[in-house]
C-alpha cells in the first residue's frame, strides 16, 4: 500500500516530546508503540531527542522498524550520557539544548507530548508559550494517557482563573486521551497546514 503524503514537495514531520525513561506504567510503553506505527503508516517522519532510552527510544524504533523515517536531534553532552539511537535515518548534533530545541522546532510541522519528566514538561510549556505569543502557530497535542497530564491542565486552567492568562490559552493545544483521537487531529491537522 503506497504511502499517503499530503505535501506535494515536503516530507510531514511531527516533533514528540517524551521520558527518557520507560516510566511504571506498560501502557505508555504500549502506546509509544503505536504511536510509532502510525506515524510511519501516515508518512510522517518523526523528530525527537535523538536517545535510545525510555519513552523516546520505544517510539524511534517503532517507526523505523515499521518502515518510517526518523530524525534524531541530540547535544553533544546527552551523547555521553543517553547514547545515540542508531535506528535513524538522520542526526542532527547541536552544541546544547537550546539549539536542539531550536533545530527540532524548524524541522517540524507539528509537536506531541507523551508522558515524560521535567524535560517533556519543559518543552511543551515552552511551544504552547510560542504559541501564545504568536511566534509560532504550529498544532499542539497531547497524550493524556491514563490521565497523566491532567494535572498540566489543570494548573493551566488555574493560571487563567487567577487572570495570569486568557481563555484562548487552552485552544493552542489539544488534549488526547488516546493514539487514534490524537492521530486522527494531527492527520486533520497537518492537511490543513498543507492547504496554506
Amino acid at each position: 500500500m503506497a504511502k499517503q503524503k499530503f505535501y506535494k514537495n515536503k516530507l510531514n514531520s511531527v516533533s514528540v516530546f517524551c521520558g527518557s525513561s520507560d516510566g511504571n506504567n506498560e501502557t505508555f510503553r504500549e502506546a509509544s508503540v503505536i504511536l510509532g506505527k502510525k506515524l510511519a503508516e501516515n508518512n510522517i517522519r518523526l523528530v525527537y531527542g535523538g536517545g535510545s532510552l525510555g519513552l523516546m527510544g520505544i517510539l524511534s524504533n517503532s517507526v523505523f522498524s515499521s518502515g518510517g523515517s526518523v530524525l534524531g536531534v541530540i547535544p553533544k553532552k546527552l551523547l555521553l550520557v543517553e547514547g545515540i539511537n542508531t535506528k535513524l535515518d538522520e542526526v542532527i548534533i547541536t552544541d546544547d539544548m537550546h539549539s536542539r530545541k531550536m533545530t527540532m522546532y524548524k524541522n517540524s510541522q507539528a509537536f506531541i507530548c507523551l508522558p515524560g519528566g521535567v524535560g517533556t514538561l519543559e518543552e511543551i510549556l515552552e511551544v504552547i508559550t510560542w504559541s501564545q505569543l504568536d511566534i509560532s502557530r504550529k498544532p499542539i497535542l497531547i497524550l493524556n494517557l491514563c490521565g497523566y497530564w491532567e494535572k498540566l491542565n489543570n494548573l493551566i486552567q488555574h493560571v487563567i482563573s487567577e487572570g495570569f492568562a486568557k481563555p484562548d490559552l487552552l485552544e493552542l493545544f489539544s488534549v488526547h486521551n488516546q493514539v487514534n483521537s490524537l492521530m486522527s487531529a494531527l492527520v486533520t491537522s497537518l492537511r490543513i497546514e498543507s492547504n496554506e
